[in-house]
């Protein structure tokens, strides 16, 4: 069972998203399928928030007590594929979530030999910018769980500033996004990774370890170090914590960049499962044009939707858009 189907992932949810609802948790079928999901006042199913990035279904023996019906799901795991054979034109109603197994590894010695078999040039030239770091601004020092308070506040700033920029919507306006990761905090549940620079925070990464696999939301670092894949200098760091710890999986969740690609052994198809409602078939549909034959306008449309959105949550006392997901 995934993390997003999680009691604690649910529960955390409920307790922001849907504040003085009535909230349970649930197994819904929908097709072949059987989701764990919110049921909000006895009849909303909640198939989309704004941090749950994937739906994998229950196994049989995951199943727990009456199954109730659904109607349709978003980013539903559809199978396994090896990072190479990702082809957005092939898979092209499909999204991916990469990965990296690590039950196909000996050692870590064996990934990183991977790593410079498919990349040595860039393995080379970021371990090049990695010493060039720590000689211009200190020694490099990693922490898996990093809660000192300037961990989130410059998270905030610095993905803000990356979002502004690329004219998406900025998810850190919205209080409920600290609040949930407060929330997550409280629970045990939120994991902030960062590599510092001679004590100056660099590059953070925000997410969670569930059952053995590592993963996350929000990955960002301070524009300043750029010229030193400020990104990458953590990213490395974690995955080879992960395979330490013994993990058997480190998940770089849905979108499949470049950097996610790089590091990648396998990626998760994900896809739709039964029929939207027709009012949501117009609005994919529309999404889906936009995105292909006008990224700028999709971006202005996601970004208004958010504004009016925010807003709404601010002044009503029964937010029933505000899990819905904006990206």
């Amino acid at each position: 069972m995934n993390f997003y189907a999680s009691r604690g992932f649910l529960d955390a949810a409920a307790a922001v998203y849907f504040k003085g609802r009535e909230t349970a948790i649930a197994d819904v079928r929908i097709g072949d399928d059987v989701l764990r999901l919110l049921v909000v006042d006895g009849k909303k199913i909640v198939t989309r928030l704004l941090f749950l990035d994937f739906h994998q279904p229950l196994a049989e023996s995951e199943i727990d007590g009456p199954v109730r019906p659904g109607r349709y799901a978003q980013w539903v795991s559809r199978g396994v594929i090896e990072a190479g054979a990702w082809n957005s034109e092939r898979y092209r109603n499909m999204d991916l979530a990469p990965f990296i197994d690590w039950t196909r590894f000996a050692c870590f010695e064996d990934y990183r030999e991977q790593l410079l078999t498919r990349h040595r040039g860039l393995v080379r030239d970021r371990e090049r910018r990695g010493r060039a770091l720590a000689s211009q601004h200190g020694k490099l020092t990693f922490t898996m769980d990093d809660q000192r308070e300037d961990v989130l506040a410059l998270a905030r700033a610095w993905k803000g500033q990356q979002l502004n920029g690329i004219g998406f919507p900025d998810f850190f306006d919205d209080p409920q996004t600290m609040e949930f990761f407060a929330c997550l905090r409280e629970r045990g549940l939120l994991v902030c990774s960062s590599l510092r620079a001679g004590g100056r925070l660099v590059s953070t990464w925000i997410g969670f370890v569930h059952q053995g696999a590592w993963s996350g939301w929000i990955f960002t670092y301070d524009p300043v170090f750029k010229k030193y894949s400020a990104g990458h200098q953590l990213l490395i760091r974690m995955i080879e914590e992960s395979y330490r710890l013994g993990h058997h999986e480190f998940d770089f969740s849905i979108g499949a960049p470049d950097y996610k690609m790089f590091y990648a052994t396998h990626g998760r198809l994900l896809g739709s499962i039964g029929t939207p409602s027709p009012k949501r078939a117009m609005e994919l549909y529309t999404r889906k044009l936009l995105r292909q034959h006008s990224p700028g306008l999709f971006a202005a449309a996601l970004r208004a939707k958010w504004i009016l959105g925010s807003a709404f949550r601010r002044t009503s006392v029964a937010p029933a858009t505000a899990a819905e997901r904006e990206l």
